[in-house]
């Protein structure tokens, strides 16, 4: 697919041609890769309430804990 992008401000225009010479990449192939990369760091965000929800039910699920004060005390030699 081809995309036009009109108006990019100078400042991203130079940190993107820099990049590109950088990583030894055409200036195209550097956007590419930075569109690429955005695109998966937003697929990523959006799965991120999912997982959050995951783990608190996963973290509900599990069986509650006992105190470890007296097991730390006892491991230190000063159980009181």
């Amino acid at each position: 697919m081809n995309l036009t992008v009109k108006n990019i401000p100078d400042p991203v225009y130079r940190v993107m041609k820099r990049e590109a010479k950088r990583n030894g990449r055409s200036l195209n192939a550097e956007i590419l890769r930075a569109l690429e990369t955005e695109s998966a760091e937003a697929a990523r965000r959006r799965q991120l309430p999912n997982l959050r929800q995951e783990l608190d039910q996963f973290a509900a699920s599990l069986p509650p804990l006992d105190d470890s004060a007296p097991l730390i005390r006892r491991a230190r030699g000063r159980e009181r």
